[in-house]
């Protein structure tokens, strides 16, 4: 959903987004906490905590003027597109540095992909409430995004399919309701779709690899 919305929160107004990716990050932290424990609810608020803290300090790199002259404005804004990206990139390195000292197997691997869904369809249906738009997008995007997250907690309880095919179902499912969407198709929650996406196939196949390498060693 394209932001058609801004809201006043103390003494500054924010887009819609900024309040859809907060509830996405709870909403998402409060699930993989409950259900599958405190480590792995830990390792999800890390990865999106560094998610958030590089977008917002990206700052200093895309507008270094205005940092310069006035600092505290690294509380109000953030790196834009660019800062996101950087962030996603930077996120995705010391997430696949982690995956590779721990060697997580299925339930850290699927703990990951249910919270990259988890916050993928909170944002997009708290999107949805949040701003204006065609009844009809709006009712495709909660039911495509709620059935996405459904779909995909059945076949972790299922354990049929690998997270490799259900990122690429993922990716697949966003470019749909990108192309129903006005405005642009490439979008930023697109993008992290994508790169969530990838990220998980290199997840899967690093442990893979070291899995294969302990077998060789006995």
């Amino acid at each position: 959903m394209p932001v058609t919305q801004y809201y006043p929160i103390g003494s500054i107004t924010v887009p819609s987004s900024w309040i859809a990716v907060i509830a996405g990050f709870v909403m998402t932290y409060l699930f993989i906490r409950i259900y599958f424990g405190k480590a792995a609810g830990e390792r999800i608020g890390n990865i999106l905590f560094n998610l958030v803290i590089i977008w917002k300090l990206s700052v200093i790199l895309t507008d270094f003027s205005t940092v310069i002259h006035y600092p505290l404005s690294i509380l109000y804004f953030h790196g834009g597109t660019v800062g996101w990206i950087l962030a996603i990139l930077i996120t995705g390195l010391l997430t696949l540095r982690q995956n590779k000292r721990e060697k997580w197997q299925y339930e850290e691997q699927w703990s990951l992909l249910l919270a990259f869904v988890s916050w993928q369809a909170v944002y997009q249906i708290v999107m949805v409430f949040l701003n204006e738009g065609s009844l009809l997008i709006k009712s495709m995007t909660i039911i495509l995004f709620a059935l996405l997250w459904v779909f995909v907690f059945w076949i972790y309880k299922k354990r049929t399919n690998t997270v490799s095919d259900i990122s690429i179902i993922w990716i697949a499912l966003h470019l749909m309701v990108s192309a129903l969407q006005p405005g642009v198709f490439i979008s930023l929650p697109l993008i992290t779709s994508i790169s969530g996406g990838v990220l998980l196939v290199l997840v899967q196949q690093f442990a893979g690899k070291s899995l294969h390498r302990e077998e060789e060693l006995r």
